[in-house]
């Protein structure tokens, strides 16, 4: 985690003098006049860039009117871009909107600088690498995000299609600080070195996102690791059947003790409720209320209750992961009882008698000498992760 946007903004001011010796036929307009023409024409979102621009819609009359000359112009990267006559605080809250809404500006630093010159206002946005660098890494993200596509099982299933691309940034990428900023926080990170922080993360999910027709949006703030200690953190809003939810690849994406990388879906489809007990100062809070389309509601793997009569349903599920490799993560409905089941089977070590039931049911030799699991008491979450015998 670390700081997602920094902007610099800064005045240059050209007074150029002319001497008018003709009078020209026609009228040119003061920047305040300018100003008044851009505040009274409505902007239309443009089509270039992310077909969600969620930020956009957050800004006002001129200020969408400058967005859309940035996001239109910016792909060929021009030295730089005539805009409307706006202060520079108005340009970071445009800047940052561009940032926010249009994933694919991997090309793009996080510098932004307005200038003056004949009565006209120009921005200059830093770019990190080369035209020809950009051209051949954006052939690359192209392939990539194809392939990516084209291997999804149900593309008009918009869950299953939210699952695979998950799974595929989860299995396919590792946390990262040590490569360059603005590499580590880009979709080609995430998708191209297959290495990348929490905003290359949530980047690479949205651009795939908007391939496939779902709206997402970005969501920057400050999380909370378990050992107390708080960063900057970006992660996602997804719209799934017609609601919100919050979606948090980076922290699905945990290190166990050993080293090992693991996939877990402790914020996949996640309340308001659920995520601000570690993620807060969101920069748009969606306010994510309902849970069907969450992870644990889909698949079964959300207890509402505990006794022994759960342990052939338990067992089901180990049966059904050892094909897939995948861990067997429940959520409990309520402390009682998720501390049931912890005790009973951690504790007490009825955990083996379910293995056994699951080897029953699979066929499958299940190592009984020990398992490994995780416990997350602050989300109410027990994770078993079975071996082969």
């Amino acid at each position: 985690m670390k700081k997602i946007l920094s902007f610099l903004l800064s005045a240059v001011l050209t007074f150029v003098c002319v001497a008018a010796a003709l009078t020209i036929g026609y009228v040119v307009l003061t920047s305040s006049e300018m100003y008044e023409w851009y505040t009274a024409e409505a902007a239309e979102e443009t089509e270039f860039g992310s077909p969600y621009k969620f930020y956009y819609e957050k800004l006002d009359n001129i200020e969408k009117h400058t967005y859309n000359e940035i996001i239109t112009h910016i792909y060929d990267m021009p030295e730089q871009i005539e805009v409307p006559a706006i202060s520079f605080e108005q340009l970071d809250r445009v800047f940052s909107a561009v940032l926010m809404d249009n994933p694919d500006l991997f090309f793009v630093g996080r510098k932004c600088t307005l200038s003056s010159k004949m009565l006209k206002t120009f921005c200059a946005v830093d770019y990190i690498i080369s035209k020809d660098e950009y051209l051949a890494q954006r052939e690359e993200i192209e392939k990539s995000k194809q392939d990516i596509i084209s291997s999804l099982s149900n593309p008009e299933d918009e869950w299953q299609t939210e699952l695979e691309i998950h799974d595929y940034i989860v299995d396919n990428c590792t946390y990262e600080l040590s490569e360059p900023r603005l590499v580590c926080s880009s979709v080609y990170g995430a998708l191209i070195n297959g290495r990348a922080a929490c905003e290359g993360y949530s980047r690479a999910a949205k651009l795939l996102f908007d391939e496939v027709g779902i709206e997402s949006a970005l969501v920057s703030g400050t999380s909370k690791s378990e050992d107390g200690n708080e960063g900057p953190h970006m992660w996602n809003a997804v719209k799934i059947n017609g609601d919100f939810y919050y979606l948090d690849c980076t922290w699905d994406d945990p290190v166990s003790a050993n080293g090992e990388e693991m996939k877990i879906y402790s914020y996949f489809n996640v309340t308001t409720k659920v995520i601000s007990k570690t993620h807060s100062e969101f920069s748009y809070n969606f306010v994510c209320i309902d849970t069907a389309e969450n992870y644990f509601v889909k698949t079964g793997r959300y207890f509402d209750g505990y006794d022994r009569s759960y342990e052939k349903k338990i067992a089901d599920m180990i049966s059904d992961s050892i094909g897939s490799g995948e861990n067997v993560q429940i959520l409990f409905g309520n402390k009682k009882d998720y501390r049931s089941a912890v005790k009973d089977l951690i504790d007490n070590k009825r955990v083996y008698e379910v293995l056994s039931l699951a080897e029953r049911l699979s066929g499958e030799k299940l190592s009984k000498k020990s398992v490994t699991y995780l416990k997350d008491d602050e989300h109410l979450m027990l994770t078993l992760i079975p071996e082969r015998g």
